[in-house]
């Protein structure tokens, strides 16, 4: 774990990261709205990560997506499924789910 110290506004933490990586959470905070002195707060991020109101979804998630999606294809009973067409795309879609 990084190294830790009370502050009057809460913990203070440090982890050694890349040399970009300050100034990207930064970026990343400010766009999200938090901001403080006219910077992006980046342990708000952490805050948020930590009570799990921001999830992290890795680059490799469409892979893991499909992956899943072909396993329960494979071993769901056809009835359990519909089929929709869109545009050149089939997409399989289990029974009673919703989709937004």
């Amino acid at each position: 774990m990084g190294w830790k110290q009370k502050s009057h506004s809460g913990i203070v933490f440090r982890a050694r990261v890349a040399q970009q990586t300050p100034e990207k959470l930064e970026k990343l905070a400010a766009s999200m709205g938090h901001l403080y002195g006219g910077k992006g707060k980046p342990g708000a991020l952490l805050d948020l990560l930590a009570s799990g109101d921001f999830v992290l979804v890795p680059k490799n998630a469409t892979d893991v997506i499909k992956s899943v999606a072909q396993l329960l294809e494979e071993t769901s009973p056809s009835a359990l499924k519909l089929e929709r067409s869109r545009g050149d795309a089939t997409q399989t879609i289990p029974a009673g789910s919703q989709q937004i």
